[in-house]
């Protein structure tokens, strides 16, 4: 028995000697504040009165990566409709477009942040990239309302006349131009987020 540290457990006997729990083969003289086990300096997190080791320090609930139901609505809602707005402006703006789509994808993520507040995690990027793909994709069945009901209604061909391309080939080349404009937005909404 140790006078300073108590008891040592049964594995940490053998010669007085502490070896980190996660990692036998260093040796160590700090202790967890509240499970006791030895840890080593790159497993220590600072805690409220001493060091903690990684399980008895993570928090309960991440403040950066939890959301409210109000903060997932809004932001989905500002991603959605950035989202949405950034390609109904940009089909409007040829090649122009794409640097149209990069900062609008920027001001849609500090919209978002506004919105949800400085969160990160996989929940955020599902929810910024999520809802600027969803208002592209919404944008584009919009703009294209006509053309794909006579799409579905036709075939690829609907509308080939004197070796022309029907509307399939069009529909194939707006559907390109949209993702690529999404993918874009979205790259300029990366540039904002990190």
């Amino acid at each position: 028995m140790d006078p300073v540290q108590g008891p040592l457990p049964a594995d940490d006997m053998d010669d007085g000697r502490l070896f980190c729990y996660r990692h036998p083969d260093r040796e160590t003289w700090v202790r967890c504040g509240r499970c006791d086990r030895p840890i080593c300096t790159s497993c220590a997190m600072q805690g409220p009165v001493g060091f903690r080791c990684r399980e008895c320090g993570r928090p309960a609930r991440d403040p950066m990566g939890s959301f409210t139901p109000a903060q997932l609505l809004g932001g989905l809602a500002v991603s959605g409709g950035g989202g949405l707005l950034a390609a109904a402006i940009s089909a409007r703006f040829g090649l122009f477009a794409l640097f149209v789509a990069f900062f609008a994808g920027g001001l849609i993520a500090q919209a978002i942040t506004r919105v949800v507040g400085y969160k990160m995690g996989p929940t955020m990027d599902l929810l910024v990239y999520g809802g600027i793909i969803a208002g592209a994709a919404v944008a584009f069945g919009i703009m294209n309302a006509d053309l794909i009901s006579l799409f579905l209604a036709h075939g690829a061909s609907a509308g080939a006349s004197n070796g022309q391309s029907g509307v399939g080939s069009y529909l194939a080349s707006e559907a390109f131009w949209a993702a690529i404009g999404a993918a874009v937005t979205c790259a300029g909404a990366r540039t904002r987020m990190r």
